[in-house]
């Protein structure tokens, strides 16, 4: 398939910085005290409601689309979590809904699992006119946001984000829904747009460090593309707070994290030029999360991954070394974890960066893989539309066995492999393993070698119906 044509005056090495200084996120602060965000993806526009402790004030926007029911996805957490206080807004408000449970981990992401949904959604009673809202993470929102999709040729979507990665980065922000199959990740899915988001930052209080780091991580990638206010953001966060932020904090760094998807997929809708520079970290990154054995969210997975793109980036000599030292300084602020197996996966992490999903936006170059750089905070190396440059594979694999041995050693130094020395004591990973989700609060969770082994053994689907 030919690579998509990309408009010319996106051509050059300028256009990414004059875009991040003049961009302004479009948005109003109601009397009610919500924010209404207009979020671009395209041509097309919905609203993001985003506040604090302001659920009353999200369901009374809910109300004006005349649903004839609401239907409710939640993960069996969501539901424990979520579902009272919700449930009794909708009660008081006089909208009549219908509930949905779906398993908790990406092993439920199936067609069967939406096939159980379409199922309940229809034995239910469920029309053209109603809404269907996902409540919870990206996996309730991209399995009940497909369902939409396919319903009558696509039913109105209303994202109800509950983990705050999902709020800026996915639920609030994307028009992509689907499901895994056959081992392979969102391969069946569909462009499907909200008809509007409602967050409320409460939410969140249910979410341990390591659903908020998760959250926190793809903020710190936005910080090294964009520099300016998403660098700011982080300097008063992870920098002098941690991971511990308030409702108010949150609601600032949703709002920040929105307003760099409106930025690039207003221009690239589809992800597949200029928007390709989300994937920044996600190279090496998503290669430790997929390399069995390996736990740590997605976000820390990211963080982790942008410490090889700058090892990378120095070795090449797109970057010098004060501006990595600023770089991965970005890093040490969030002190992202990861649980590594203990073997040798440098070839294991090796062979899945070489079918990562950038290639095949320019041409195959052997013994190299595309990688995503930065050349210095707020500014990334140019040399084509897509932002990839051919890396070396033995560089690559240089890359992989440092950030391997700075995780395991959990310190922090830009030196090479052999060389690595921490500036602390080497500490291991001290939480178990389930609480990767939601600390400790999961049930009949076992200590496991994986996420997936680490969660509930009970059946992926359950599910009930309230008229």
């Amino acid at each position: 398939m030919a690579p998509p044509t990309v408009p010319a005056d996106m051509d050059n090495k300028d256009f990414l910085r004059k875009t991040a200084n003049e961009h302004v996120l479009e948005h109003e602060d109601l009397p009610n005290g919500l924010r209404k965000i207009s979020m671009h993806i395209g041509e097309q526009v919905f609203p993001v409601y985003l506040g604090y402790q302001k659920l009353p004030e999200l369901i009374s926007e809910l109300k004006k689309l005349d649903a004839d029911k609401i239907f409710l996805g939640y993960d069996e957490m969501t539901y424990k979590h979520c579902a009272p206080k919700l449930e009794a807004e909708l009660t008081k408000q006089g909208l009549p809904f219908q509930r949905c449970i779906m398993g908790l981990t990406e092993s439920a992401k199936t067609t069967k699992t939406l096939d159980m949904i379409l199922e309940t959604f229809l034995k239910g009673g469920g029309s053209r006119k109603t809404v269907m809202m996902p409540v919870g993470g990206g996996i309730v929102s991209n399995t009940f946001g497909l369902a939409a999709g396919l319903l009558f040729r696509g039913i109105r979507l209303v994202q109800c984000p509950t983990s705050f990665l999902n709020a800026h980065d996915a639920a609030a922000s994307s028009q992509k829904q689907a499901v895994n199959h056959s081992g392979y990740k969102n391969i069946i899915g569909l462009y499907h747009v909200p008809t509007m988001v409602l967050v409320d930052t409460d939410f969140y209080s249910s979410l341990g460090m390591v659903q908020m780091k998760a959250g926190l991580g793809e903020l710190t990638k936005n910080a090294a593309l964009f520099g300016g206010v998403h660098y700011d953001l982080m300097k008063k966060t992870t920098k002098v707070k941690g991971w511990k932020l308030t409702g108010e904090d949150l609601v600032e760094a949703t709002f920040t994290g929105i307003g760099a998807k409106d930025m690039l997929l207003k221009l690239d809708p589809k992800e597949k030029h200029i928007a390709l520079l989300f994937e920044y970290g996600h190279t090496i990154g998503h290669a430790l999360e997929l390399t069995e054995g390996t736990i740590t969210s997605h976000g820390e997975g990211v963080a982790i991954g942008m410490l090889g793109a700058s090892y990378i980036s120095e070795k090449m000599g797109i970057m010098s070394p004060e501006d990595r030292k600023e770089h991965d300084a970005l890093v040490e602020w969030l002190d992202p974890e990861i649980y590594l197996p203990d073997r040798d996966l440098t070839e294991e992490v090796l062979d899945k960066v070489l079918h990562d999903n950038k290639r095949g936006y320019i041409p195959e170059k052997e013994g190299h893989a595309p990688f995503i750089l930065n050349k210095r905070v707020g500014e990334m190396h140019y040399p084509n539309i897509y932002y990839l440059e051919y890396v070396p594979v033995p560089l690559v694999k240089e890359a992989i066995v440092y950030v391997v041995d700075r995780m395991r050693k959990r310190g922090y130094s830009s030196a090479t492999p052999s060389e690595t020395k921490t500036r602390r004591a080497a500490k291991p990973l001290k939480r178990h393993p389930s609480s990767f989700v939601y600390d400790a609060d999961l049930p009949d969770a076992k200590v496991a070698k994986t996420l997936e082994q680490g969660i509930t053994k009970d059946k992926s689907i359950k599910f009930e119906a309230k008229n």
